[in-house]
């Protein structure tokens, strides 16, 4: 399958990126680059195909996941 990156794709990985970026500032943790690119990945994904139950497990993991590390500050 092809990648194929259109402005709007462009626009949507980069807003995606910088709402992580925000979201890290608001809960005040220390995220790793693997991490903020994969919540940068789900947001996209959500963004381009809309809710499903699979997105919604994932985002449930990288909630699980946070809250695991960083137990005091979320």
């Amino acid at each position: 399958m092809a990648n194929t990156n259109t402005t709007q794709d462009s626009i949507v990985r980069q807003s995606s990126l910088k709402f992580v970026q925000d979201y890290q500032r608001t809960i005040g943790t220390p995220l790793t680059l693997k991490e903020i690119l994969g919540i940068t990945n789900v947001i996209v994904d959500y963004c381009q195909n809309g809710y499903s139950k699979e997105l919604g497990d994932r985002i449930s993991k990288i909630d699980d996941h946070i809250q695991s590390k960083y137990p005091e500050e979320v």
